[in-house]
């Protein structure tokens, strides 16, 4: 049979209690926020205009990237200029209230974010906004 010692005090003076549980959740915990912090981070490489203002975003947000050499990509998915008119209205489909945010390199023409903008209002976005770095003041 099993025998239970009743009259065992759980903190014994000579130990203490046992702090390895908690030693084993603080690192797990640790482990778990330095992985999803790296998520928050944009995993698209691109070198952003630098602004003095910027607001942070609020609503549900579709995100077209336009790299330096032309690629495409929506939500990190690439895609081909043909496809990206029908690609952006199945998303608005799905997400009528979505906010398009363009995130273009630096290097990329002004005339082609444009052509973005007006793909963007025949798909159905309402509100269009720009992804930019703020500057750093001195």
């Amino acid at each position: 049979m099993i025998e239970f010692n009743i009259e065992r005090n759980i903190v014994d003076r000579d130990r203490g209690p046992d702090l390895m549980p908690l030693i084993d959740m603080v690192f797990i915990l640790l482990i778990f926020f330095l992985l999803t912090s790296t998520a928050i981070q944009p995993a698209v490489d691109v070198a952003l205009p630098e602004t003095a203002y910027s607001e942070p975003k609020t609503a549900t947000s579709i995100m077209v990237t336009i790299h330096a050499d032309g690629t495409l990509l929506i939500d990190g998915q690439k895609v081909s200029e043909e496809l990206l008119l029908s690609v952006l209205k199945s998303q608005y489909r799905e997400q009528p209230d979505a906010e398009l945010t363009i995130q273009a390199d630096r290097q990329v023409p002004f005339g082609r974010v444009v052509e973005i903008m007006d793909l963007s209002k025949q798909a159905g976005a309402e509100e269009v906004s720009f992804l930019v770095e703020t500057e750093v003041k001195e």
